[in-house]
């Protein structure tokens, strides 16, 4: 357990790294290009925001979209930031001892729940089961809270529509497993490509705009 958790807060800390990162880089690129189309275009912006809007839009497009998009440039960042710290957070786990400890926490709980007299009734919908697998590893003060999220992550995006839960004999905690198991292999080391896509998006607009 306590090996567990140095794993964990490792992993934790290497996360938060690169989260920060990601959005503080961005905010940087946001501010800095919003700054320096506001001090362009000064006197047009301090006419009315209705008047540079328009006449923004309609001289200089890059530059309307770095000033006015810049909500939503700073959005996107989050996003990504969100995207790529829970695919990393994943890729850790799987690399180092922690993946056969959530593949066995998911394996644990799903049996639990098919222990109960008519299951298969409650569970028709599977969106039901994660619900209630995810419910249960909210309630376990064994998992951590990064734990939680990957096992969520995983779960939210594995397809269960071709199994049929209503046949009997089958064992449905070992094919979800192999489902979580699966789609984990498959993630390979997340890349920071789309942060340095829409980083180098506004620096192209903020060169463009300075033409005009």
């Amino acid at each position: 357990m306590k090996e567990n958790l140095k794993t964990i807060a490792n992993i934790s800390s290497k996360v938060l790294l690169k989260w920060v990162f990601i959005v503080v880089m961005g905010f940087f690129a946001t501010g800095l290009t919003f700054t320096m189309v506001l001090y362009r275009n000064f006197k047009l912006i301090s006419t009315g925001i209705t008047v540079a809007f328009l006449e923004l839009y309609k001289t200089n497009l890059s530059a309307f979209l770095l000033f006015f998009g810049a909500p939503i440039f700073m959005i996107l960042y989050v996003v990504i930031a969100n995207k790529l710290s829970i695919q990393s957070a994943i890729h850790l786990l799987w690399k180092g001892k922690t993946g056969d400890y959530l593949l066995s926490k998911v394996k644990t709980i799903i049996a639990r729940l098919l222990e109960k007299e008519g299951w298969r009734k409650s569970f028709s919908d599977k969106a039901i089961l994660k619900a209630k697998v995810l419910q249960e590893i909210k309630n376990d003060p064994d998992t951590s809270r990064l734990q939680r999220n990957v096992i969520g992550f995983v779960l939210a995006r594995i397809q269960l529509d071709k199994v049929d839960f209503q046949q009997e004999d089958l064992k449905i905690s070992d094919i979800i497993v192999t489902k979580f198991s699966d789609f984990v292999t498959e993630i390979i080391e997340p890349s920071l490509v789309m942060f340095w896509v829409l980083f180098s998006v506004q620096l192209f607009l903020l060169m463009i705009s300075e033409v005009f």
